[in-house]
């Protein structure tokens, strides 16, 4: 019985232990520069309101290309999905309109996680959504992403 008990719980910790991984949100990092057009869709994914509160933002390494989900079950509220779906769905856009440059999440809900040398994941530098268009691409040019 106990043999059987410990076959078991060595199969749920590695059953379990690549899902964990998979869903960790890790930032992108090296230098990023952000297109105008990425910038703009950049600030609406910020402002998003309750049923369209912001979840994760993928940007490629070029900074041309883009892709986001929001949460329509509001801020902080979306556990079920991970970035993989959204950087997936980046590089699609990415080889199809873009460069082919690879995709790496850009920020979570409205905390920018992409480290430049300036700006760090461990910075925990979060973008108010009340703040004006401009304000917003101030911060984003004080942090490095904007020229």
């Amino acid at each position: 019985m106990k043999k059987l008990l410990g076959i078991l719980v060595l199969g749920l910790i590695l059953v379990a232990t690549p899902i964990s991984k998979s869903f960790a949100i890790e930032g992108g990092y090296g230098e990023l520069k952000l297109s105008n057009r990425v910038a703009d869709v950049f600030i609406k994914y910020i402002k998003g309101k309750h049923t369209e509160a912001p979840y994760i933002f993928a940007v490629s390494k070029d900074g041309v290309e883009y892709q986001y989900w929001y949460c329509s079950a509001g801020l902080n509220n979306c556990r079920d999905w991970g970035p993989k779906g959204v950087i997936e769905e980046c590089e699609k856009y990415s080889r199809k309109y873009g460069s082919g440059a690879k995709c790496a999440v850009f920020a979570f809900n409205r905390t920018i996680g992409w480290d430049n040398g300036i700006n760090k994941w461990d910075n925990k530098v979060k973008i108010n959504s009340k703040w004006s268009n401009s304000e917003i691409r101030a911060k984003l040019k004080e942090l490095g992403f904007l020229n």
